[in-house]
């Protein structure tokens, strides 16, 4: 049987029969996969560990027809503190559930691979607010599919965000004389925060103070938008 070896997150784990489970794996260079862990919910499995959600590992897969199972996985990361705090928690299962629901199976998409790993890092660490780097990962996600808004005029008319009150919208800011129906209140302050997530390198997206008001706006903005480009909610997060 042929094998493969990927490195990947656990974004999901499913139970299968009374022992078995199954590990949705967002793997570097083959996007989406689905392996089998067989007896993986006994407690002397040598796979119970690793068959956890959030789990960053090289696991090795047997292939076979249209399936995969686990041979062999060599832990890298559990990134277990995100368990010890609620909001943390939420907020990874955000990350999670947005790449579980937006991915194709076997399609590389390392750069989204990156950013899930980077905001469970930062979220693991505890450094920076849960409903910050739940915006970050948001927008950045946008942006890595090609959803990016416009941040430095109108829309519409072009004008300078600097000049009249802004509105977010699917395409990005509208001044407030062509704000849409869709459309998410956004202050200067929350502006030049999303700015500075998007227009930035992915360490210095999260190295940044910012106000709870502003963050709370843009997880409203954010959530909107995440309706208008793919027509339902998000279940996780804030």
């Amino acid at each position: 049987m042929k094998t493969i070896k990927v490195r990947g997150l656990v974004l999901r784990v499913f139970d299968a029969g009374e022992s078995d489970k199954r590990l949705l794996i967002f793997c570097k260079g083959h996007g989406r996969l689905m392996a089998y862990a067989r007896g993986a919910s006994k407690p002397s499995s040598r796979f119970m560990a690793a068959a956890q959600p959030f789990t960053y590992a090289d696991f090795v897969l047997a292939q076979g027809a249209g399936f995969y199972s686990l041979t062999q996985v060599d832990m890298i990361e559990n990134f277990y503190n995100l368990r010890t705090d609620y909001d943390r928690l939420m907020a990874a299962h955000q990350v999670t559930e947005a790449c579980e629901k937006t991915l194709w199976d076997n399609l590389e998409s390392d750069e989204l691979l990156r950013l899930a790993l980077k905001s469970l890092s930062v979220l693991a660490k505890g450094e920076v607010p849960p409903r910050q780097v739940s915006c970050i990962f948001l927008f950045r996600f946008f942006n890595a599919f090609g959803l990016r808004p416009q941040t430095d005029a109108c829309v519409v008319c072009n004008t300078a965000v600097e000049t009249k009150k802004m509105v977010l919208c699917e395409e990005g800011l509208v001044c407030d004389v062509h704000k849409p129906a869709a459309s998410s209140p956004i202050s200067r302050t929350a502006i030049t925060m999303l700015q500075h997530i998007l227009d930035n390198d992915l360490a210095l997206a999260f190295r940044f103070t910012a106000p709870e008001a502003a963050c709370i706006e843009l997880s409203r903005a954010a959530h909107m938008l995440w309706k208008c480009h793919f027509d339902w909610e998000l279940r996780t997060g804030f």
